[in-house]
């Protein structure tokens, strides 16, 4: 029988995607983030993942109202045949919903890719929820999270007010990356309210994994003084 450690060690690196592990293997900045929060997470008995968990769940489980910004980041998510996927469309449609009540809103819909997540948005958004194009900006540079909003950084007006768009399970750590890159974010929940569902349990799981992995990194990068990790977190 498998110790808690154990279950919490296996369920967080099953929800690492394989190209994430050949990334951080072939980088070694990540290489030694990611060895720093494996063992940060055996040594605390996989109680670092478990409060990243609750926190996720906190944050995907909190009340929203209509979000008094300029602009909104809508994340991106993997395309279906060069389509927006379910978990897509729901972020880009809240997005077009809020552009339908503001005639000034612009979005900035990030993704990288080929064909970019963000092309393909931009697509869905005027197709079907008949957004103009002009209000429209692309992030096409990264598929990565922290990657996207620290490009978005550079692409939103100075002293603009934004929101970020994404699914629930995806809150948590959108804000712990905009912290980290000095964005005061306004968060935009995709859906009306959490569901508990087979699909958002392991979806939260999975984003606690990552953020787990990312706080715990952070947190070596700084008590050790590594240079080179910091300049990444820029």
């Amino acid at each position: 029988m498998m110790m808690p450690v154990q279950i919490v060690s296996e369920v967080a690196m099953s929800t690492v995607s394989s190209l994430t592990i050949r990334d951080a293997l072939s980088d070694s900045a990540l290489r030694e983030s990611l060895l720093a929060s494996t063992l940060m997470l055996i040594m605390s008995g996989g109680l670092t993942l478990v409060i990243t968990w609750l926190w996720v769940l906190r944050r995907a489980r909190s009340v929203s109202g209509r979000p008094d910004v300029d602009w909104l980041i809508v994340c991106g998510y993997v395309l279906e045949a060069g389509r927006p996927s379910p978990v897509y469309r729901q972020r880009l449609s809240r997005a077009g919903r809020l552009a339908a009540k503001d005639p000034d809103l612009r979005l900035l819909l990030a993704g990288g890719g080929e064909p970019s997540e963000a092309a393909a948005g931009r697509d869905w958004l005027v197709e079907q929820a008949e957004v103009d194009a002009e209000r429209i900006v692309l992030e096409e540079f990264s598929t990565d999270t922290f990657a996207n909003l620290r490009h978005a950084r550079g692409l939103l007006p100075p002293g603009a007010r934004f929101g970020v768009v994404t699914s629930r399970f995806h809150l948590a750590r959108v804000l712990a990356y905009a912290r980290q890159l000095g964005l005061d974010a306004v968060p935009v929940p995709a859906e009306p309210r959490w569901r508990f569902t087979f699909g958002n349990l392991a979806a939260s799981i999975r984003e606690a994994a990552f953020l787990c992995w990312f706080l715990c990194g952070r947190f070596w990068a700084r008590l050790a003084q590594r240079e080179h990790l910091l300049e990444r977190l820029r």
